[in-house]
């Protein structure tokens, strides 16, 4: 079959299905967040800990396109220099579509992706259409929840993490 097709077919499923989550979970300033361990795009094992201090998130393909423009430029290590990581939640892709095309395209970012591939790390994570949420940290506890919708959004608040 025809890769495009398969594309295609696969992007369009995840249009017409409804959404994992009818209602975003809140997450409020001081709620504690749990550190974690999980694999990265490359399969690498990567950790949410207490010097994060941004963590990106997103569950669809409009937002990991803002953190695409935002950071394919940067060195490997500008993410993890400032204190943030980016999260993405992937059980909602087709497991097919996810091994064949999604997981090849993003190891050739130079930065780094955690991927939640059962949704059990993020499901308690807010979430917009083609935003991107940002969940500030000082030691996993919340300090504030907001979405960009540019790329220069993410840009400034990876600055302000590192500033802190």
């Amino acid at each position: 079959m025809n890769k495009r097709f398969i594309f295609a077919v696969a992007t369009l499923l995840q249009l017409l299905l409804p959404p994992a989550f009818a209602q975003d979970p809140a997450l409020d300033p001081g709620d504690e967040i749990a550190a974690f361990a999980i694999n990265d795009q490359h399969g690498k094992p990567v950790e949410l800990d207490e010097d994060v201090r941004l963590l990106m998130f997103s569950r669809d393909m409009g937002a990991n396109k803002l953190v695409k423009k935002a950071f394919l430029e940067r060195p490997g290590d500008y993410l993890p220099q400032h204190h943030a990581v980016y999260l993405i939640d992937v059980s909602g892709m087709p497991t097919f579509v996810t091994k064949t095309f999604a997981i090849p395209k993003m190891q050739k970012y130079p930065y780094r992706i955690f991927l939640d591939r059962d949704a059990s790390l993020t499901a308690n994570l807010p979430s917009q259409k083609k935003r991107v949420t940002l969940v500030r940290l000082d030691r996993l506890r919340v300090t504030g929840v907001d979405y960009a919708d540019t790329p220069e959004q993410l840009t400034r608040a990876v600055e302000a993490a590192a500033a802190q």
